[in-house]
Formats: C-alpha cells, sequence, structure tokens
C-alpha cells in the first residue's frame, strides 16, 4: 500500500459529540433525547437506571467487581447498542464520571504510595479505551455525554465562581477532547430553565442548536403498548357496534361501559352468545362474536 496526499474534503459541521452537565432534575436526559428524531430513538447507556424510569429505552449497565471488567461491560453494552443501530438516532452515556468514581472505588486497594501511579494509569486506559470504542463503532452516530455538575470556589474567597462537570481535569482531557460543544442545564433564580453553550465547534451550528434546545417536550411511548392499546380500542369499538346490533338496551349499554375495556369486550361477547343461543339464530356468515374472538385466539 503507497501512501499518498488526498485533497481536502468539503467541510461538513455537525454535532455529533455533545457533553451536557447539570445537577439533578435539571432537565440533561430531556435535552439528550431532543438530539435524536424523536425521544424513541435515543437510546441510553444508564449508570443509574433514570433513563429507563422516564420512559426512554436504555441499557442498564451492570458494574463488575474488576476495574479492568468496566471496559469489557461496556464492550458489551456498546455491541447490543451496535445490533441496534436501525433503531436509534443517539447514544446517550448516562453518566460519564459514574465509570470513573466506581473505577476509583474498586482500585482504592491498590491506591498507595508504589501502587498509585499505577492505579490512575488503569483508571485513565478505561477512557482512552472507550473513546476508541465510540468513535470506530459509531463515527457518523451522535453521542451525548451527561454529567453531574459541581461548583467552582474560589480557594482565596470561598466563594462559588461557576460550575463544571464533575469530571477530573485528566478524564475531562481524555473524554471532551472530540466534543463538538458543552451545554449546561440549570434553573435560573426565578425557577426558569436555562442551558448555556460553550466550546460550541462550529459556530455557524449555534442556530440549529438553539432549534433543538427549543423543540417542545415531547414524552417516549412504547411503540409495542401502543400498538396493543390501538387493537384493544378497535376491538371495544366493534364490540359496542355488535351490541347495538343486537338490541341492546341503554341500560346494557352504560352497564359496559363502566367495566374496564377488556372485562366489556368479554361481557358483551357472552351477551350476545347467550342472545344468539336463545334465538336459535342460524345465519349463513359467521355470528359477529366469532369476528370479535376468532377461534384459537386468547
Amino acid at each position: 500500500m503507497v501512501m499518498q496526499i488526498k485533497p481536502g474534503g468539503a467541510r461538513s459541521p455537525k454535532l455529533n459529540r455533545i457533553l451536557i452537565s447539570g445537577g439533578g432534575g435539571s432537565g440533561k436526559t430531556t435535552l439528550a433525547a431532543k438530539f435524536a428524531t424523536s425521544p424513541d430513538r435515543a437510546l441510553f447507556i444508564s449508570t443509574d437506571g433514570n433513563a429507563s424510569r422516564q420512559g426512554y429505552r436504555a441499557i442498564d449497565f451492570e458494574f463488575p467487581n474488576t476495574a479492568e471488567q468496566i471496559i469489557s461491560n461496556f464492550i458489551q453494552a456498546l455491541n447490543l447498542a451496535e445490533q441496534d443501530t436501525k433503531n436509534w438516532d443517539v447514544l446517550v452515556i448516562d453518566l460519564i464520571e459514574d465509570f470513573d468514581e466506581r473505577a476509583q472505588t474498586l482500585l482504592r486497594s491498590d491506591i498507595g504510595s508504589r501502587q498509585a501511579m499505577r492505579a490512575w494509569g488503569k483508571i485513565n486506559a478505561l477512557y482512552k479505551d472507550m473513546q476508541s470504542l465510540m468513535m470506530s463503532k459509531f463515527r457518523d452516530k451522535t453521542i451525548v455525554l451527561l454529567s453531574r455538575d459541581i461548583e467552582e470556589v474560589d480557594q482565596k474567597t470561598g466563594e462559588i465562581t461557576g460550575y463544571k462537570p464533575a469530571l477530573r481535569k485528566a478524564l475531562k482531557n481524555l473524554v471532551l477532547k472530540d466534543q463538538d460543544v458543552e451545554i449546561r442545564s440549570y434553573f435560573d433564580k426565578n425557577n426558569k430553565r436555562q442551558f448555556d453553550i460553550s466550546n460550541l465547534r462550529y459556530e455557524e451550528m449555534k442556530s440549529s442548536l438553539q432549534k433543538i434546545i427549543n423543540k417542545p417536550l415531547e414524552l417516549p411511548h412504547d411503540s409495542e403498548q401502543e400498538e396493543k392499546a390501538n387493537k384493544l380500542k378497535a376491538q371495544y369499538d366493534k364490540a359496542f357496534a355488535a351490541a347495538a346490533s343486537h338490541n341492546a338496551s341503554d341500560k346494557d349499554i352504560e352497564y359496559w361501559k363502566n367495566m374496564e375495556p377488556s372485562e366489556a369486550i368479554m361481557s358483551i361477547a357472552d351477551w350476545i352468545r347467550i342472545k344468539e343461543s336463545a334465538q336459535s339464530v342460524v345465519d349463513e356468515e359467521e355470528p359477529i362474536v366469532d369476528e370479535l374472538f376468532p377461534v384459537g385466539q386468547n
């Protein structure tokens, strides 16, 4: 293979690497999901289970008993995400510093006067590997890192001078070297949510970023559950139409409407069976009850 100099390609500014920091409940998770075309197309690798509790699709990360194994578990999570790439636009790592804090805890016994450098080297290596893995697997996908924020305090006066992601300086240099933008989510003195934008790599992306931030809140929905609900509603409507066609009284209709939908469908089906049996109606077509509950269907 002969190496050669390639001509410069067209510049294509984008927002594919994002860091969002903020306190608990500040809106980090919601904002991260807005970078997807819809909330259902955001996939979280979650260290605290918060994403799934809010209704988002998530891989709940399981921390191992050794620091080195964190990477193997992380690879497993990335492999699951890779197998599902057609179903997501944005991969969210929530929370990024949890990996560091857990690694420190697991390596605590190694951190001493002689082993300190080796132990910290292991931790930093974890993040180099994580960055390489994410870049190699999802180069053209959007990846959002979530972090808590912590106060920056003036050592002389003790005054709060600002806030920053809860990442060690060495870790921040590793994790944030490829970020296109940093966003801090917080509530101001009037309890209004605000977003501070910093380190925006491409200034021309500012308007696009603002549009994402200003998107109206959309809650994720479970497409499978939604499909089941739609089928139940269609069956429910068909049951009441069948009851009306069999001359059900207003009292009967009111009785069924006070039931849960599934119970009402079953009750109407039983009522139609009894009514048809009592009238000994013989019809060339299948009775309506068989349309509601085909043979063999639960």
